[in-house]
């Protein structure tokens, strides 16, 4: 599991498609969609309901998001804190 997976599989779930989280996060829907797959792949279960209205978290997704949001956003700030000493 890799962070880059992370931060996607959150943009996507905030967005609630992968055609606005690929404008958020500027880049291309395919590559989006390899990254979600590969996550699904590596957890074992689909995390995203897909439709032609974007894409709604299954039981499995909500677990996942509401227990690595919180982490990636604190690997965030444990970077910009280390950056800062720096000034």
């Amino acid at each position: 599991m890799e962070l880059k997976q992370l931060r996607t599989f959150i943009m996507v779930a905030e967005s609630g498609s992968l055609s606005r989280a690929s404008d958020r996060l500027r880049l291309a829907q395919p590559a989006l969609s390899r990254q979600i797959k590969l996550l699904e792949d590596e957890i074992g279960f689909e995390l995203f309901v897909r439709s032609g209205r974007g894409m709604q978290l299954t039981e499995h997704g909500e677990a996942l998001l509401g227990r690595v949001t919180g982490l990636v956003q604190q690997l965030d700030n444990s970077v910009e804190d280390v950056r800062s000493l720096a000034t």
